[in-house]
């Protein structure tokens, strides 16, 4: 068996990935003080866009010459697409006025989503840098560092997906499309003799034993490569020997959800079995940050389940002839139903008592589009919705509105809506996810951009608590 304290050794010197949890394990081993409760992250990231009117409480007016923070006490959630948000409206951000213009989010922003690098128009599936979730991950990592799942309609044949989270330039991370086969990878059979933890944790311990034995006939070169490899097969290890300890403590199969008995087909349905997971993950410690997409970054096949139009071809507002409405209704009540399964989510981790509160107190869920306001986007207006506080290090109970211009425009996807136009000296999305840091506990000074000559790096003040 792998002595702990080497293991913690071993992997504090390994990658940065794994060290900041073999800094937490080692400070955990070294007290008998009850370790602070993590903080989780969840990004909801869906296709399309998320209009002003959306988000926009009632009676307030979008336009704006300086930066206004209104209480959103006596206000009422717009009925489109966030009123499932209305309990918890005291956990609530709304932002309205951010910049991604730099991001060209046209039919989405591809991979420049959640990293805030500029992407060109050809170039959004290049990866060129680390992502929010994945930064986020790092600094609060879990037995998975990152649960990213995908909800892609129509293709139900299509396992995995890129196109929006990644480790770093060069290091896309997969999406999960399939809820059956993310639900195995991460619970296995709960309760049953498939997936035996313990065995894999004991193999995974013989063979690393093994290779160490070797060790010291092998240069230079192929000691440091077998290093590496060591490092992976330990930690791999102590993964599935806490997995196991989950399963013999009944946690994980208390936690995981009932396995649906055929895999879901429509959209509503693999949403559903989606946010079932993703509230199982992180209520069972699997897991500290998940996204959840349904546009990956740019446009799925369809809505399936909500209309047979393409995703396409709804955002663009071309009318449905079976339900009778245009296709951004189609999209309003796509992205109303994640809204709901959110709040759901968070209910269920209001539930759970954690410390002298529970776990939504230490969570925070980012609710955005990959495309801004909508299909055809400039980048020129990102509505963000943020919900909880984390811990005490975000303000909450606000609108937050950043200088913007408004104007009606007449038939706009079949539609006449109110349009905002942020100032080019507004703060960019970059500067959010830099918030994000702060209030995880590792700040930066920007995040991914560097902007010279105008007051865009670091945190949002009025943001943080």
């Amino acid at each position: 068996m792998i002595d702990r304290r080497k293991w913690l050794a071993g992997v504090a010197a390994g990658g940065a990935l794994l060290s900041p949890l073999a800094r937490a394990l080692t400070a955990q081993a070294a007290s008998a003080v009850e370790p602070p409760a993590p903080k989780r992250f969840v990004f909801v990231v869906f296709e399309n866009g998320l209009r002003e009117s959306e988000v926009q409480p009632e009676g307030v007016p979008l336009a704006t010459e300086k930066t206004r923070i209104t209480s959103l006490d006596a206000l009422k959630l717009p009925a489109k697409v966030i009123d499932p948000f209305e309990p918890f409206k005291d956990r609530l951000t709304i932002i309205q006025g951010l910049r991604g213009t730099h991001l060209n989010p046209n039919h989405g922003a591809g991979y420049g989503t959640l990293s805030g690098l500029p992407q060109a128009p050809a170039d959004k599936r290049r990866v060129r840098a680390e992502s929010i979730d994945a930064a986020l991950a790092i600094i609060s990592p879990g037995l998975f560092p990152l649960v990213v799942l995908g909800i892609n309609g129509g293709y139900t044949d299509t396992s995995t997906a890129y196109g929006l989270s990644a480790w770093g330039q060069g290091k896309p991370i997969p999406i999960q499309c399939r809820p059956e086969l993310a639900y195995e990878s991460l619970f296995g059979a709960a309760g049953t003799d498939r997936n035996d933890f313990l065995a894999r944790k004991n193999l995974l311990d013989f063979v690393s034993g093994d290779l160490k034995q070797i060790k010291s006939g092998l240069g230079s070169a192929e000691r440091q490569q077998l290093d590496y490899h060591l490092d992976a097969l330990e930690s791999l290890s102590k993964r599935w020997g806490k997995l196991g300890t989950l399963k013999e403590d009944g946690r994980l199969a208390r936690h995981a959800p009932r396995p649906a008995v055929a895999p879901p087909q429509s959209m509503p349905d693999v949403i559903d079995a989606q946010f079932d997971i993703a509230t199982a993950a992180l209520s069972a410690g699997l897991t500290n940050v998940i996204t959840i997409t349904s546009g990956m970054g740019s446009l799925g096949p369809n809505y399936k389940g909500f209309s047979n139009m393409g995703q396409h071809s709804a955002g663009h507002g071309n009318p449905d002839p079976e339900l009778g409405v245009r296709g951004t209704e189609v999209v309003r009540r796509a992205h109303h139903f994640m809204a709901e399964r959110t709040a759901d989510l968070m209910k269920h981790l209001q539930s759970i008592p954690e410390g002298n509160g529970t776990m939504l107190d230490n969570t925070l869920v980012v609710f955005m589009s990959d495309s801004a306001e909508r299909q055809h986007s400039q980048g020129t207006q990102w509505p963000i919705v943020l919900l909880g506080n984390l811990g005490g290090t975000l303000k909450t109970g606000h609108l937050v509105s950043y200088p913007m211009t408004a104007k009606t425009v007449e038939n706009d996807y079949g539609e006449s809506r109110e349009a905002g136009t942020g100032l080019p000296t507004n703060p960019t999305l970059n500067r959010l996810f830099c918030t994000l840091l702060h209030a995880a506990g590792a700040p930066r000074e920007n995040f991914n951009l560097l902007v010279t000559g105008l007051d865009q790096n670091g945190p949002l003040t009025e943001l943080l608590a």
